[in-house]
């Protein structure tokens, strides 16, 4: 499940690049908006991943304390 996140992750960040990249060359006239959204893609998709998988362990943790517990 990681590694699947994580290459979706990857994939997603080179295209945001390329795409940032081109909204940097061209003279379009949403440029900035463009490069703008591409940044933020950049910075909040990674920390929103990082932040799934430690909400994921912290979950996994409980239950296993629970389990424990009942017995």
């Amino acid at each position: 499940m990681k590694r699947v996140l994580a290459l979706a992750c990857v994939v997603i960040l080179i295209i945001s690049v390329v795409v940032m990249l081109v909204a940097a060359i061209t003279g379009s006239p949403a440029q900035n908006e463009i490069f703008i959204a591409a940044m933020s893609v950049n910075i909040i998709l990674p920390v929103m991943l990082w932040v799934y998988i430690q909400t994921a362990k912290f979950l996994k943790r409980k239950g296993e304390e629970i389990r424990n517990e009942d017995k």
